[in-house]
């Protein structure tokens, strides 16, 4: 019990940490980038205009955002990035001048014939490599094209990632050794909480034995001496939903507990489906119920045949219970893949109020008072989920139309 509680406060934790440190870097590194691509193509811009309106008084002129002075350096602010080309071409399409500013690499053959390329295919902003060009045009066809370097900023970008990521293994391993002695402090606190828990629906399901006991002997010498009537038929109702909850809640303590006394056995399933289904006979007749099966022959399943024959009369109990007079229920067991799939639908009336994945929570009920009247106690499909999560399998409820109620079962 304790590795578990602390298996998935680990897990939680972990998982939290990574969500969050891949959101934070993600984040940091997309407005870098958003930043460095919103200068360059503000230097571009800046670049191509005519160079008597970019020098001119009130003309627009780049002008990058200084840091602020850290670690002794003190940086101003920039009117060019690291590296350009500055290319003039003639109407005919050549080029006519490469004029190369600032640190940039030096551009191979292939980098300037796709931006020609660009400029015969009246292209007007791009990216080759590294690089990111716009092209202004003149009226008699020759024009300007800048091609800008960013191959140093990509690189800080790379190492931010990097580093970051560097750096957020680092803390996950911190984390984890942290984390271990953390989570087993608080892992007891919940085992104690679930041990003391269970050991409360244990005695009090024992203690409750014995008034449930009084109770039904004294209304059987009443009922002898004073025959039966609607009063006696009301008290024996609630006392057998008592017994049937006591029984329930002790059935739920056993399957809580966390130490597998149950011997796995190699279990027939459609064999034991059979059994059982021959078993609920005589209660479909009694309600004029249509029994369907479409039962195929399974692999052995590894388990306890005892909670496994638990789980089908559960969901069985809680079939027969719900489908009205005239009704059908339809058992199918067929092999899928490496699980074995149990399906039971029965007709209703009417669907839960409750979605179908609030059912396997203990003591939620779908219709209170349909409830009341039938007797249900609201813990038979989280014993059938409990049993089935000890099987390692998956349970899942649905509402196929609004008349059936189907339970699927991978084990």
């Amino acid at each position: 019990m304790k590795k578990y509680y602390r298996s998935r406060i680990m897990f939680s934790a972990m998982l939290s940490f990574l969500i969050i440190l891949v959101l934070t870097v993600g984040a940091i590194w997309l407005i870098s980038y958003q930043a460095m691509e919103r200068n360059t193509d503000n230097f571009i811009a800046s670049s191509l205009e005519p160079r008597e309106e970019n020098e001119g008084e009130g003309g627009r002129r780049f002008m990058q955002d200084a840091p602020p002075a850290m670690f002794g350096y003190n940086p101003g602010r920039r009117n060019m990035p690291s590296g350009f080309y500055e290319i003039t071409y003639t109407p005919d399409g050549e080029v006519d001048q490469i004029n190369k500013r600032g640190i940039a690499e030096d551009a191979d053959v292939s980098v300037q014939e796709y931006v020609m390329n660009a400029v015969k295919k009246n292209v007007d902003k791009g990216k080759v490599g590294s690089y990111k060009f716009g092209i202004r045009r003149n009226e008699d066809g020759s024009g300007k094209v800048i091609l800008v370097d960013n191959s140093i900023q990509l690189h800080m970008l790379y190492n931010v990632l990097k580093n970051a990521g560097m750096v957020g293994l680092g803390i996950f391993i911190l984390l984890i050794i942290v984390l271990f002695p953390v989570s087993g402090r608080m892992a007891d606190v919940f085992v104690r909480n679930t041990e003391q828990q269970r050991q409360f629906i244990t005695d009090a399901g024992h203690d409750l034995k014995t008034p449930v006991a009084i109770a039904r002997a004294n209304l059987d010498v009443l009922e002898l001496r004073q025959g039966r009537n609607k009063w006696s038929d009301n008290i024996r109702a609630q006392v057998d939903r008592m017994e049937h909850l006591v029984q329930d809640l002790i059935m739920m303590a056993r399957l809580d507990e966390e130490q597998n006394e149950q011997a796995l056995d190699s279990i027939e399933l459609t064999a034991l489906t059979e059994e059982i289904w021959h078993e609920y006979q005589s209660s479909l007749k009694q309600k004029g119920i249509t029994g369907e099966t479409a039962l195929e022959e399974t692999p052995p399943v590894k388990g306890s045949e005892n909670l496994i024959r638990r789980m089908f009369c559960l969901l069985m109990d809680n079939a027969v219970q719900y489908t009205p007079e005239g009704g059908t229920i339809r058992l199918e067991v067929k092999p899928e893949k490496k699980k074995n799939r149990i399906v039971l639908a029965n007709s209703v009336t009417s669907l839960p109020t409750e979605k179908p994945e609030k059912l396997t929570e203990r003591f939620v009920r779908g219709d209170s008072a349909r409830t009341q009247k039938s007797g249900g106690s609201g813990i038979g499909l989280a014993a059938v989920r409990r049993i089935v999560e000890k099987h390692k399998g998956k349970l899942v409820i649905d509402y196929p139309d609004e008349h059936t109620f189907r339970v699927s079962v991978e084990i």
